[in-house]
């Protein structure tokens, strides 16, 4: 009789202990969505020319890459089957909100705030050579603008800036 019940409480144990595993592989493929969805809503804000299908190559195959450009935000969704596709039917998905930006490079092509000439900051010939206007009394910010009316009368609702927008939805 004592085999009879060890060989049932083994069976369950080897049950629980892949019940753990796949639950892992769950909270893993979740993690590789979260960051595959951020990285490529922040590529996709900065419009680095990087398409959807560069982005999904480091993904194990199956995942399925969204992109959707909504006005002034990019919205990316990411899937991706825990398991390597074992539980069919069963996604893991992300999804991540980025505001598009500007362009990070100036009428030159150069990056704002680096020189022109190539060389780095500190470097010799890095020196700018316009004068620094002087100014004795510093200035206070001026107070942001109240908001305007809408097209109903009323305020529109604020904006954040592009690096306080939340980088992925609550699921």
């Amino acid at each position: 009789m004592a085999t009879v019940e060890a060989a049932i409480a083994l069976g369950a144990l080897v049950l629980v202990f892949v019940v753990v595993l796949a639950g892992l592989g769950a909270v893993v493929a979740r993690i590789r969505c979260v960051d595959a969805a951020g990285e490529a809503a922040r590529r996709a804000a900065r419009d680095d020319g990087v398409g959807a299908g560069e982005l999904a190559a480091g993904l194990p195959p199956g995942a399925e890459v969204t992109v959707a450009v909504e006005g002034d935000t990019v919205r990316v969704r990411v899937a991706l089957p825990p398991l390597g596709g074992a539980l069919r039917g069963l996604h893991v998905t992300a999804e991540a909100v980025a505001a598009r930006e500007p362009s990070a490079a100036g009428p030159t092509g150069v990056p704002d705030g680096s020189p022109s000439d190539g060389a780095s900051p500190g470097s010799p010939g890095s020196e700018r050579s316009d004068p620094e206007p002087s100014d004795p009394e510093p200035r206070s910010p001026e107070p942001p603008a109240p908001p305007t009316p809408g097209p109903a009368g009323e305020p529109e609702p604020a904006r954040l800036p592009p690096a306080a927008v939340p980088e992925e939805l609550p699921p």
